[in-house]
């Protein structure tokens, strides 16, 4: 990561500085927790690790559930396709979350600079959501509290996942607030998503309240707040104000996902026809942008993916050649991470419009989503690809919500993989069961049966073991409580 690489070559800066008069109690000190690191340091770091997280933790580990795509040749079919997961398959992201970035977040918060302040506050708010969205019940109100000074607080116990989210409002509006008056020239380029433009950070931390507020339209009364954050408007609303963390593609600052992969043991992951099947029924243009055509093969030069879950069926020996694997726009050495990008807000605000009779035009954020999402992959017609889909021709709540939720999960693939998971979710509504009766198809091998998919991650399995106060162990079909 980019700031693991930046504090690394500053740790080694001042070892060597050091002279060889100093005692041994003034050179031996922990370079990864300097006394000297500054606030800005710190962001660096918190949004290093965020990147990592957001794009390895999350994005790598829901492309399969929200089938994007399925396993590839060269390997048998895994666990996470069949369903199968183990606890200490997420220590690492919960490790990551609270021990790296969330601290470090902590430190920010007593910032002399409102503009660290904010900043802080909002991505802590952006990163418990995502914990909720995944673990229900988590530490919150007395998590991060282990130092002498707060408490020594090391074995936290949990909130309930509604009560974090209904703090959450309370906090991102406590960072609105320190946001409006910070001045932009406190924070430059050791904010590796927006270089210090604090105006861009207004946008992002009302989009995330936006955010908040829409996930809890099915399970409870949303209409005034949401009425109130869209008349206050101020959102991320074009590509220039897209929330990302940029990548050179060089050795120490490649993508993280690309990093990961290359690394290990390779991107083996194949185009589910889950998502190439609605792809094509729509003739939508945006598939080379997700995927590539094989280039061998029967399906020469066409799009060729595989039945979520069956790569036991096709031929062992078959080279990869064969198959649609994901295009350069969706695996990079240089790619972004995004946390937010336009067209999911112009989604929430369509759905807002649509649900709540906001000042907003439905129809018309609705093809904004859909044109800002063209727009960031370079792909042209999204005017006749708009025009195609009818969408003023839904005349019902339902219709235009499930018009809605195909194309937001579309245009979520290859840039927010995670997200078009958890969003899946939330719309496979009582009143439309859209994604786990009408488009997911169910692995063959899946151990919870036809028509049952995850929606929940398990405790990780050192929280269990060191944490007395942590929760019975969830399964993965338990729900997190705005998921009706």
């Amino acid at each position: 990561m980019k700031s693991i690489y930046k504090i690394s070559l500053m740790a080694l800066m001042l070892f060597v500085a050091v002279s060889c008069e100093k005692s041994l109690s003034e050179v031996n000190i922990d370079p990864n927790n300097s006394p000297t690191a500054g606030d800005a340091q710190v962001l660096t770091s918190a949004q290093g690790f965020l990147g990592y997280i957001v794009d390895v933790d999350l994005n790598s580990r829901s492309f399969l559930w929200a089938q994007y795509y399925t396993w590839g040749i060269g390997v048998s079919i895994g666990n996470q396709e069949r369903f199968v997961a183990q606890p200490d398959d997420y220590d690492t992201q919960w490790e990551r979350t609270y021990s790296r970035a969330l601290i470090d977040l902590k430190y920010l918060l007593n910032s002399e600079s409102a503009a660290y302040r904010g900043i802080a506050k909002a991505l802590q708010v952006y990163m418990y959501q995502g914990l909720v969205d995944h673990f229900g019940d988590i530490p919150y109100s007395n998590a991060l509290l282990g130092e002498i000074a707060d408490g020594s607080v090391l074995t936290p116990t949990y909130d309930e996942a509604s009560a974090v989210y209904t703090d959450l409002i309370v906090k991102i509006d406590e960072a609105i607030a320190d946001l409006a008056v910070a001045s932009s020239d406190d924070v430059g380029a050791e904010d590796l998503v927006y270089g210090g433009d604090i105006s861009k950070w207004q946008k992002f931390a009302n989009s995330l309240k936006l955010r908040i507020l829409m996930r809890l339209s099915e399970v409870g009364g949303q209409a005034s707040a949401v009425q109130s954050v869209i008349n206050a408007g101020n959102f991320i609303s074009s590509g220039s104000d897209v929330a990302e963390i940029a990548f050179a593609g060089t050795t120490g600052d490649q993508n993280p996902m690309y990093a990961r992969f290359e690394w290990g043991v390779g991107d083996f992951y194949f185009a589910s026809n889950t998502t190439l099947n609605v792809l094509n029924d729509l003739d939508d243009p945006r598939i080379g942008a997700f995927y590539s055509v094989a280039t061998t093969g029967t399906f020469e030069n066409q799009f060729h993916g595989i039945d979520q879950g069956t790569i036991d069926d096709e031929p062992f020996t078959a080279p990869s050649s064969d198959y649609s694997g994901s295009s350069p726009q969706a695996y990079g050495n240089a790619n972004s991470v995004v946390l937010m990008s336009d067209w999911e807000v112009w989604f929430l605000r369509a759905e807002a419009a649509a649900r709540y009779g906001t000042s907003d035009n439905d129809a018309t954020a609705f093809a904004n989503a859909i044109t800002a999402n063209f727009s960031y992959l370079g792909v042209d017609g999204a005017a006749d690809y708009i025009t195609s889909l009818n969408y003023g021709d839904n005349t019902t709540l339902d219709a235009k919500l499930d018009e809605i939720a195909v194309q937001k999960w579309i245009s979520l693939n290859g840039t927010q993989e995670d997200e078009g998971w958890i969003e899946a979710r939330r719309f496979d509504r009582p009143a439309s069961r859209l994604f786990t009766n009408g488009i997911w198809q169910t692995p063959p091998l899946s151990v919870l049966g036809d028509g049952v998919f995850p929606s929940a991650w398990l405790y990780p399995a050192s929280e269990r073991s060191l944490n007395p106060n942590a929760p019975a162990q969830r399964t993965l079909t338990d729900k997190i409580f705005w998921d009706n």
